[in-house]
């Protein structure tokens, strides 16, 4: 084995992943992703572990990713939003459940009730503090809460000056990018069953 063959750059996988070296950088974090990080303070990625995202996309309902069913817990009063998102989730094929919440206040009683693997929000609407909801999630679970989807038409460069955000957002632009979130369902696919958090779907 060589260096150059089965270890990745995060710039490397992001782009074989389609996704960005931010992206790339959480999953690595939350264990997505299987690596190190070099004396120098540079990450390194095993290519395996790419590749078995990739396959996991190309397989879709007949290998991992329909062997479990994703709660998912969508932040949002805004119809025309909902109903695209649920088309989105239908395209692709996934098996999830689906709740939606508004108004922001009851979050967390349905983080609590729903136990959500992951939450979607538009983190900086003028009507929610996504923001703090976030830092809130945060303080109530620690470890033990759902990822977090921030939807929002910041830059990267605005978003990275809210330095308080926890590691567990994970920025995507308010006009969704299908692939993307298709490829981040996979990977929170494969972190669950590595993870062994529930039984998969018969």
């Amino acid at each position: 084995m060589t260096e150059k063959r089965d270890v990745l750059t995060t710039q490397q996988a992001a782009i074989i992943l389609g996704l960005s070296t931010t992206s790339v950088q959480k999953m690595a974090t939350k264990g997505e992703l299987a690596g190190w990080i070099t004396p120098g303070g540079h990450r390194r990625i095993f290519r395996s572990s790419v590749e078995q995202l990739l396959d996991s996309r190309k397989k879709g309902l007949a290998g991992v990713t329909g062997r479990l069913t994703l709660r998912i817990l969508l932040l949002e009063d805004d119809h025309v939003q909902i109903a695209s998102f649920k088309a989105i989730l239908r395209r692709m094929g996934h098996c999830v459940e689906l709740a939606i919440v508004n108004p922001a206040t009851q979050a967390i009683d349905l983080i609590l009730a729903f136990q959500p693997d992951l939450l979607v929000m538009n983190i900086d609407s003028e009507l929610v503090d996504g923001f703090r909801l976030a830092q809130a999630i945060e303080d109530e679970f620690g470890m033990k809460g759902p990822d977090v989807i921030g939807l929002t038409s910041l830059s990267l460069e605005q978003f990275k000056k809210h330095s308080h955000i926890p590691m567990r957002v994970v920025r995507f632009e308010k006009q969704l990018n299908a692939e993307r979130l298709c490829g981040y369902l996979d990977a929170l696919t494969v972190k669950l069953l590595g993870a062994d958090k529930r039984p998969v779907t018969s």
